[in-house]
C-alpha cells in the first residue's frame, strides 16, 4: 500500500467539517467523483491550448476532489460497491483526459507510460475483487503516481521521459504485488475452508 495512505485517518479528520457540509447539502461522494473528472477534462484542454500550468493547477484540484471523494464517503457513510469501482475508474479517467491533453499539446509521449502503467494496476485489483480478495499490497499508490506525472510535465527531456518510464513500470510492480497478495489471500481462505 502506499506510504501515504497510512495518513487517510488524519487527513478524514481534517476533513471531516468539509464532509459534513457536503453531506448537509445533499452532495454525494459519486458527484464529488465526477466533478473532478471534469476539472481533469478542463486541464486537459488547457494543456491541449498550450497552457500547461494551468492545467496543471487546474488537475491538481480535480486531484483534490479526489481525496475528498474517499473521505465523504467514510466519514459519512456513504460508500458503496458501485462507488468504489467509479472512483478507481475514474481516476484513471482523470489521468487519461489531462495527459492526453497534454501530449496533443506538446508534452512528451512517453507520459502515457504512466497512464498505461495505472491501468493495469487497476485490472490486478480487479482481477483480485473478482476472485474475492481485496489487496492493498501496491506500493506506488494514486499519490506517487501523480507526483512523478507532474514533475515529469515540469522537467525537460530526458529527464521527463525518464520520470515518466520509472513511473510505469512501478505501477507494473505494484500490479505483480497485487497479484501476489491476492494469490496468497486466496491460499489462505483456501486453507482455512479446509480445515474447517
Amino acid at each position: 500500500m502506499s506510504m501515504l495512505y497510512a495518513f487517510k485517518p488524519q487527513k478524514d479528520r481534517l476533513l471531516r467539517p468539509v464532509c459534513a457540509a457536503l453531506r448537509a447539502a445533499g452532495v454525494t461522494p459519486n458527484v464529488v467523483t465526477a466533478a473532478g473528472v471534469l476539472l481533469s477534462a478542463a486541464a486537459g484542454l488547457l494543456a491541449l491550448s498550450g497552457h500547461l500550468y494551468a492545467g496543471i493547477l487546474v488537475f491538481l484540484a480535480g486531484a483534490g476532489l479526489d481525496a475528498l471523494d474517499g473521505s465523504l464517503a467514510r466519514t459519512c457513510g456513504l460508500g458503496s460497491e458501485f462507488g468504489r469501482y467509479f472512483d478507481s475508474v475514474a481516476d484513471r479517467a482523470s489521468e487519461l483526459l489531462f495527459i492526453g491533453g497534454a501530449i496533443a499539446g506538446g508534452a512528451p509521449l512517453t507520459a502515457f507510460a504512466v497512464v498505461a502503467g495505472s491501468l493495469i494496476l487497476l485490472a490486478s485489483r480487479i482481477y483480485n475483487h473478482r476472485k474475492g480478495v481485496t489487496s492493498d499490497a501496491a506500493m506506488f499508490g494514486r499519490p506517487e503516481r501523480l507526483a512523478f506525472l507532474i514533475l515529469g510535465l515540469l522537467s525537460p527531456r530526458p529527464y521527463s521521459t525518464a520520470l515518466f518510464i520509472v513511473a510505469g513500470l512501478m505501477c507494473l510492480i505494484s500490479s505483480v504485488q497485487a497479484l501476489a497478495s491476492g494469490a496468497a489471500a486466496r491460499k489462505r481462505n483456501s486453507k482455512e475452508a479446509r480445515e474447517t
